[in-house]
């Protein structure tokens, strides 16, 4: 019987190249190999961008804060949308629970920093800042007068508080410190909405170097920390923290009430 020979593969027979696995590295985007790199980028950068932008409206005069305050608007927008592929999942928005917190919260951002400032007892620590006097207001139809200007930038400023500051801020903050307060080295490996003691506090308690009005950044954050543990959703408090940020600034509008600008 005579031996079979072997033929060498051709491109019929030789085995189909494996489709599984993660890509190759030289195929994936920068945006894939930095986040594969630093797990944190997509819910710091936004936040960083954000914060970088606000310090750089210190150097130029008030006259060019409406473009300033554009640029740190879009330029975090930009950067988190960047990073949208990445986030970790955003769960569920639960909208009635939304509307009420983030109103209730609005209100008792006016209300109790009002009291601590009534009493003195806000000004009279001035630990982490004061509220601005009167002259130092920025007043936007004092500087803008009445007409286009005036009102680009009040939609720019109210609508970019109650949709892009939530997202930056629910990212960095419920997404990415009160996770890495639980788990310094592997952040990303605790689940979203995990409680601990030590991360509650801390993160309440952190949001006071952000907040010039410390005591109501506090509390503000205290009950968002509280929502963030029962519904588990990004997504919840993202709206909830909108919703509260666009009844704040409506109500600054209306009444004119420009120390919570």
């Amino acid at each position: 019987m005579a031996a079979k020979r072997h033929m060498p593969p051709t491109e019929h027979t030789k085995p189909a190249a494996r489709t599984t696995g993660p890509p190759a590295t030289k195929d994936r985007s920068w945006i894939d190999r930095l986040v594969a790199a630093y797990p944190q980028a997509p819910l710091v950068a936004p936040f960083m961008t954000f914060l970088a932008l606000m310090a750089l409206e210190g150097l130029f005069d008030v006259a060019h804060k409406p473009w300033l305050y554009a640029l740190r608007t879009f330029g975090a927008l930009f950067v988190a949308l960047l990073f949208r592929k990445h986030w970790p999942p955003l769960g569920r928005v639960h909208l009635p629970i939304a509307v009420i917190v983030g109103l209730v919260v609005a209100f008792g951002w006016v209300a109790v920093h009002k009291v601590f400032a009534g009493f003195g007892w806000y000004s009279a620590t001035q630990l982490l800042g004061k509220d601005p006097t009167p002259e130092e207001f920025y007043i936007p139809h004092q500087q803008l007068g009445t007409g286009v200007a005036y009102w680009l930038f009040l939609i720019v400023r109210v609508g970019g508080a109650a949709t892009v500051v939530p997202i930056v801020e629910e990212l960095f903050w419920r997404g990415f410190v009160l996770r890495l307060l639980i788990d310094w080295h592997r952040f990303e490996t605790v689940p979203l909405g995990k409680f601990t003691w030590f991360s509650f506090i801390a993160c309440s308690l952190a949001s006071a170097l952000e907040h010039p009005m410390w005591e109501v950044g506090i509390l503000c954050w205290v009950v968002y920390n509280l929502l963030f543990y029962w519904k588990k959703s990004l997504l919840c408090l993202m709206v909830t923290h909108g919703i509260t940020n666009l009844a704040l600034y409506v109500y600054v509008v209306i009444y004119q009430d420009w120390v919570f600008w």
